[in-house]
């Protein structure tokens, strides 16, 4: 930049009357060519009060940088559409009241460094302008500002143009260094949305929407598999990424994508790699079909990829391939010029973009190669009236400044001479033109553009019209809000800045007279693919349609190409090539597309477990209850006394509580019934262990011997209900803390992937088992209580059967806890649980209650006070304290009986004396001896009575006695 502006500074000074800044760079030039800054291009002046500056392809880009031949549907015709917009807008009396709009034209000759030179012609007045209005660098010698030209460079506002995205790419870097807004009319390259181009507008849609056209045609026609072709500039190079990063969305694969460079062996190689690795339906021709030959290669390679397409055509009829061309109109043209000379054009689908697709230079003489070819166009809409002002002019009556390149584009249209044109306005040498104008005859002056002349609008013009407009539109906006509607140029109009411009250009908006909708609609039936009347477009794809249930899974060879593969039992199709794995609880559609979910199940009443379960413990129920009613019948008999009839009431109502927990735990599970089991699990067990451990407790503490002043205390009904209830406290408290910590709730689970089992929360772990632990901490002392009282009297001794009962619940748990742990099915786990509960309680009734039903219903004679006290596994009588009794009634000799340290509480002693005893207490003589028996009123203190025999005398006795091994 610094270097054009030193530059531009030279050529202001020299329109102060000094040019040697010129003359000294031309000295140092060598090239022929004529540098830019002494150079003096062609241009068309269409004059105003305020002006545009406009850049069109007037002119092909031709050999070594140089113009070529003139051209007619990209060249003039966007040009005219310019000036015919400009006439239509000043002769509006509501737009721009007072102010006539004007343009100063440049030829780009389709090149994009042609352009840059023709714009710094603009860049020379905005330099000026700046140094004018804004920082003034340098003054003439009479102290005012240098001026470019005649001044009316500064009067330039913005630029139209140019056509192709790389020019427009050019210009844009240049011209937003001045803040000078531009306007496109046909670039489409999505590098011109980015934030770098602020000053940047266009007027017809970006490669975006041309990128997901192309792929909704490839889509309707079922096509997945193509190829693309594009060309190396900036709009090919765009549009190629934005197909390749929207085709995995549409189902579409490009194989092998080719670049265009302008070198012709790279056409060579492109069309070779159509011909034989591009094939829809999988053709490879080997590269050994392609000799070479050093006197005549050309020759060879034109003959083998003749060869290749016709072996293609053969081995295949109605095999194609289909190649998408994003490129520009040149390069496309000597592509399809190469195409046709080397014959691989058969059955080949080209898809165009926009740029080459509908130009006539592109379509001349290779009708053939293009013919089928689906061609994608912004929006098609004729320019109202331009056709009638085409065929209204005339190169002879039209002033030569509006449009300088009119007369050679006459001449070249209608292949005549004009009197009195001037040749070299092309820049091309003059003495060229003059030769190519010698030969023609005069033109005739009737001659008109029209349809019989070969004339036809171009579909874009609109777009040029729109460009022309959004100028003029801002621009009048600014005059209403700078001149309040005063006609004519206002003072805050003398000068417009770019930036201040641009503010008014981004809030134009053109009203859509369609619908906008974005839908792909082919009619079919209108289509025709050759000529001969052939509508059935080949198909193009790299594989055979996979099923619903398979993915295609990619060739190494070639990408586009697949085989089918079968997604597994419990996997669903996610896109085209990969298989997704259904979470557990889902199961794959019928035709594996999506995931469905697996329906709830639960155990309720239903179920067949559970029937089972509720049978078992109504059972138990029933047994229960009619343990209940037997006891409370024989309430006030020795052996229900013997047992405690409070705790075994209460042993009673906790065996119900676990067979009634069965129909808790297979109920429907909800909060409310997931809370009741955890809070009840446990404590039904305490409430059968802590009602037996305060039984044999206290049992173990009445029979345990200590001095006589020492009595047992809290042995009352009303002490064992309370030491019961103190136990049975401690769970109570465990299961609300656990409850408070971990509130009941259901959860859904997937044990396998074919179930959703609905649940308790907690039930799929360990975590039940906490109200189990004081439970068991309660059989552990019922079992030493029950070991401590085993030399009980029998109506008092319940050892083996606590014990048998604490042993069968722990082989109980040692069963189910694995069985609950390892369970899977979730149904099971629950039944478990409650037939545990049941069995249990099945036990408790068993071991401790049915021992005694028996006796009372079945062996009413031993339900005695006798029987209750008997002793059934010692010979004798042990006494009520240590000193040994001998008790033989019948003789008054040598027996006696002794109550150590005074009679027990267990015995009374009725002796009638005759003559008293002696000092040393032994019976007197002559006395009557009368038995000892034990006093029941004070059965609660009841010691062992021993008999040992003592005195010879008495040997036969004694020996009859432990013979007889009764109990008293």
């Amino acid at each position: 930049m610094e270097l054009t502006l030193w530059l531009l500074a030279g050529a202001t000074l020299g329109a102060c009357g000094s040019t040697w800044g010129r003359d000294e760079l031309a000295d140092d030039n060598q090239d022929d060519r004529t540098p830019f800054w002494q150079s003096q291009p062609v241009f068309g002046n269409y004059s105003g009060d305020i002006l545009l500056g406009a850049l069109f392809p007037v002119h092909r880009m031709g050999a070594d940088g140089l113009c070529g031949r003139i051209q007619n549907e990209d060249g003039m015709q966007p040009l005219e559409a310019m000036l015919f917009t400009l006439d239509t807008i000043n002769r509006s009396p509501a737009l721009l009241p007072g102010i006539r709009l004007g343009a100063i034209v440049f030829d780009s000759c389709d090149s994009a460094l042609v352009a840059l030179e023709r714009s710094m012609e603009f860049v020379k007045g905005f330099f000026s302008r700046v140094n004018t209005h804004h920082r003034s660098e340098f003054v003439c010698g009479d102290g005012k500002p240098p001026v470019y030209g005649d001044g009316s460079y500064q009067r330039m506002v913005g630029v139209i143009g140019g056509q192709s995205s790389a020019v427009s790419i050019q210009v844009a870097n240049l011209l937003r260094n001045f803040e000078v807004p531009q306007i496109s009319y046909l670039s489409t390259s999505t590098t011109l949305s980015g934030p770098k181009y602020s000053y940047f507008f266009r007027t017809v849609p970006s490669d975006v929407n041309q990128a997901t056209a192309i792929l909704e045609i490839l889509r309707a026609f079922n096509w997945t598999h193509a190829s693309l072709v594009y060309s190396n500039s900036d709009y090919g190079n765009r549009g190629y990424e934005k197909l390749e990063e929207l085709a995995a969305s549409y189902g579409v694969c490009f194989s092998t994508p080719l670049r265009l460079d302008d070198d012709r062996h790279n056409h060579d190689d492109v069309l070779e790699s159509l011909a034989t690795k591009t094939d829809a339906k999988g053709l490879m021709v080997p590269s050994s079909r392609f000799g070479l030959d050093i006197n005549d290669p050309c020759r060879l390679c034109t003959n083998g990829l003749r060869e290749t397409a016709a072996a293609r055509s053969r081995s295949r009829p109605g095999s194609s391939a289909v190649v998408v061309v994003f490129a520009d109109k040149m390069t496309t043209g000597e592509l399809m010029r190469r195409a046709k000379q080397l014959d691989v054009t058969h059955d080949l689908v080209w898809i165009g973009s926009d740029a080459w697709s509908s130009r006539e230079t592109v379509v001349h003489g290779v009708e053939d190669v293009i013919e089928g070819t689906i061609s994608v166009q912004p929006l098609v809409e004729n320019l109202s009236g331009f056709d009638d002002y085409m065929a209204g002019l005339d190169p002879l009556a039209l002033p030569l400044a509006r449009n300088p390149w009119l007369a050679e584009f006459w001449e070249d249209t209608f292949a005549c001479a004009l009197p009195g044109a001037a040749g070299g306005a092309d820049g091309r040498a003059a003495g060229e033109v003059a030769a190519n104008r010698a030969d023609r005859p005069a033109c005739d002056p009737t001659l008109r553009l029209t349809e019989q002349s070969g004339y036809r609008q171009q579909k874009y013009l609109h777009f040029v019209r729109d460009a022309t407009w959004a100028f003029a539109n801002a621009l009048n906006d600014m005059h209403l809000d700078l001149c309040k509607g005063q006609p004519g140029l206002c003072s805050g109009m003398q000068h417009i800045e770019g930036y201040t411009l641009r503010q008014y250009l981004s809030k134009v908006h053109f009203k859509v007279t369609e619908d906008g909708s974005s839908n792909l609609v082919l009619r079919r039936e209108e289509i025709l693919f050759k000529a001969g009347g052939r509508r059935d477009f080949p198909t193009s794809e790299c594989g055979t349609p996979c099923l619903p249930h398979q993915v295609k899974v990619k060739k190494e060879n070639d990408l586009c190409c697949w085989t089918c593969r079968t997604c597994g039992s419990y996997q669903v199709v996610r896109d085209d090539y990969d298989c997704e794995e259904c979470k557990p609880g889902f199961l794959p559609s019928p035709n594996q597309r999506h995931c469905m979910i697996v329906p709830v199940t639960f155990v309720d009443y239903s179920s067949p477990w559970a029937v089972v379960a509720m049978t078992f413990a109504a059972f138990g129920i029933v047994v229960t209850v009619l343990c209940g009613l037997i006891f409370a019948a024989h309430a006030s008999t020795p052996v229900i006394k013997a047992s405690g009839r409070e705790l075994s009431y209460l042993l009673l109502v906790g065996n119900l509580l676990s067979f009634g927990m069965t129909f808790l735990i297979v109920a429907r599970p909800t909060d409310a019934t997931c809370g009741l089991t955890r809070f009840f699990l446990g404590l039904c067990y305490t409430v059968c262990y802590a009602a037996i451990v305060t039984k044999t407790n206290r049992t173990s503490r009445i029979f345990t011997r200590r001095p006589v002043k020492h009595r047992t205390r809290y042995t009352s009904p009303q002490s064992q209900l309370v030491i019961t209830a103190i136990l049975t406290s401690v769970e109570v408290i465990v299961n609300a803390i656990w409850l408070l910590y971990r509130p009941p709730a259901t959860l859904v689970i997937s044990p396998t992937r074919e179930q959703r089992v609905l649940i308790c929360d907690g039930l799929d772990d360990s975590s039940y088992l906490i109200g189990l632990i004081y439970p068991l901490i309660l059989i552990g002392f019922c079992t030493i209580y029950a070991v401590k009282t085993r030399k009980c009297p029998g109506g008092f001794n319940e050892a083996r059967y606590i014990v048998f009962t604490s042993y069968t619940t722990c082989v109980l748990w040692l069963a189910f806890v694995p069985l609950y742990i390892a369970a899977t099915d979730h149904a099971l786990r629950t039944v478990t649980l409650a037939m545990s509960l049941s069995l249990s309680g099945l036990v408790q009734l068993a071991c401790l209650f049915f021992p005694k039903i028996y006796v009372v219903v079945f062996k009413p004679e031993k339900n005695t006070r006798d029987a209750v006290m008997a002793h059934r596994s010692h010979a004798f009588i042990p006494t009520c304290h240590s000193t040994p009794v001998v008790l033989i009634n019948g003789t008054s000799r040598g027996v006696y009986a002794r109550c150590r340290r005074g009679p027990p509480l267990c015995c009374r002693q009725d002796i009638s004396t005759s003559s008293g005893s002696d000092s040393q207490g032994a019976p007197a003589a002559g006395a009557v001896s009368s038995p000892l028996r034990l006093d029941f009123t004070r059965f609660n203190h009841i010691t062992s009575l021993r008999a040992p025999v003592t005195g010879s005398g008495n040997v036969s006795a004694a020996s009859a006695l432990r013979r007889r091994k009764h109990s008293v």
